[in-house]
């Protein structure tokens, strides 16, 4: 039984062992090697067998020599065949397999340009990113893109690369190949322009580029037609071929889907800017104190972030904050108890009605902690020092410069922007962050701090 044993473990492992030798060979060595065991080994066994053991027996039969001979010519003929038909098989294989390597590659090409146009917000970029790939994949000479208007209808050219200059932007929607391609939605492929109905030779779009050639593919999402993207090939070179065709074709629906996920990013921003923009006058048009704080204060924060150091990321969060900080009165009526207790719930409140919003999930703990204090006397959760996110320690020093600047604040006494900062700055270590009541000063020394917006 352990002899068994041995054996079934020796046998996998050179059963792994094959395997992974086999593994290791590219598809083309592959189809040679199986070609081999399959077609010529065996031939050349039987080629074997017939002249050790039929030809000797039928020469011992006495039989006719030209039988022996004809028979021995076939075998001869059987290998040259098997042999040519290797090399014409591994040929072809060979030409097979470089035509798939090439399309592979392409493939990837396109998989790549699609992961990383996937997060590009720039329309422009993302257009000539694809014109400049597909020109490199088809070996054309130049592209267009070209976008419907939607108010007239027209297709304007936004992208043109390699064609030298574009005397006319707007073609129109029924007219040429790109407005055949955009009206029927299918792939055009043209490899002699001067013989296609299609192609308007006398629109002089490109009066420096010699079109020979066109390729091209809609730019389709669902029942939507954005456009036509487009290649060109100079005259008197190589067309496009079918294989091309598809490439486009792929490319223009990664296009699409492109395209239109930037619109509704653009159309989401603009929806959040004007909601913003709506939410920011009602706040100021209904506060308790003064006009022009929330933007005076956000200008204040960012001036201090930016010479902080603070990144991109951070600086734009802070700005919201800075905007929304005080939202938290909207929801007060200080007439319904002592002002000072429910004035100190608004950082609480402001964070409450931002937290639940997605995109200001991480602006509302900023507003949140903006009347801690750095010793930890402050409010709502007296926290102290670290404790405190920077960007709400950057906050609570704008928000005081702004009340004791702005002639509009509920201060009795307007302070001249130098006296404001020397007060802040007595305060340093106790109310406010040292580190930021230095930058404070120090944009103050360089001219950036005034107290106009």
């Amino acid at each position: 039984m352990i002899v068994i044993n041995i054996s079934c473990l020796g046998g996998i492992m050179d059963s792994k062992k094959n395997r992974s030798f086999i593994s290791r060979l590219g598809l083309f060595d592959r189809y040679n090697l199986s070609f081999i065991l399959s077609s010529l080994i065996p031939l050349g066994v039987l080629v074997l067998i017939v002249h050790k053991y039929v030809i000797p027996d039928l020469e011992r039969a006495k039989a006719d020599p030209s039988l022996i001979f004809s028979l021995s010519i076939l075998m001869y003929l059987l290998v040259f065949l098997a042999i040519l038909a290797f090399f014409v098989s591994r040929s072809a294989t060979r030409e097979t397999v470089e035509t798939l390597r090439v399309n592979n590659e392409k493939l990837n090409s396109i998989f790549t340009v699609s992961e990383s146009l996937s997060r590009e917000v720039h329309l422009d970029v993302l257009l000539t990113a694809v014109v400049r790939r597909s020109m490199e994949l088809t070996n054309a000479d130049g592209g267009l893109v070209l976008i419907r208007d939607e108010e007239t209808g027209d297709l304007v050219i936004e992208i043109a690369e390699g064609t030298g200059p574009v005397t006319v932007r707007s073609v129109p929607y029924n007219s040429g190949v790109a407005g055949w391609v955009a009206r029927h939605q299918k792939v055009a492929l043209i490899n002699d322009v001067t013989a296609d109905p299609r192609y308007n030779a006398g629109m002089d779009i490109l009066p420096s580029f010699d079109t020979g050639s066109i390729l091209a593919s809609p730019l389709v999402s669902g029942s939507r037609s954005f456009g036509t993207l487009e290649l060109l090939k100079k005259s008197g070179q190589p067309g496009f071929s079918e294989g091309d065709a598809s490439l486009l074709k792929s490319m223009a629906g990664q296009t699409s889907i492109f395209i239109q996920n930037v619109e509704y990013r653009e159309e989401q921003q603009n929806y959040f800017t004007h909601m913003t923009e709506l939410l920011l006058s009602a706040l100021d048009g209904t506060r308790q104190f003064w006009p022009g704080h929330l933007n005076n204060t956000a200008r204040y924060t960012y001036l201090l972030a930016k010479h902080l150091g603070l990144p991109d990321g951070q600086l734009k969060k802070l700005h919201y904050a800075a905007l929304f900080h005080d939202i938290g009165f909207v929801k007060l009526n200080l007439r319904e108890g002592p002002p000072r207790k429910l004035i100190e719930l608004h950082p609480e409140m402001g964070y409450e009605m931002l937290r639940p919003i997605t995109v200001w999930k991480d602006v509302a703990p900023l507003v949140r902690y903006h009347h801690e204090r750095y010793d930890g006397e402050g409010y709502p959760h007296q926290l102290g020092g670290r404790e405190i996110p920077v960007g709400s320690r950057i906050l609570s020093v704008a928000e005081a410069l702004d009340t004791m600047v702005n002639p509009k604040s509920y201060k009795k006494q307007t302070m001249e922007i130098q006296d404001a900062v020397q007060e802040i700055r007595a305060y340093a270590g106790t109310q406010f962050d040292p580190r930021v009541v230095d930058a404070l000063v120090e944009l103050l020394e360089t001219g950036y701090l005034t107290p106009e917006g």
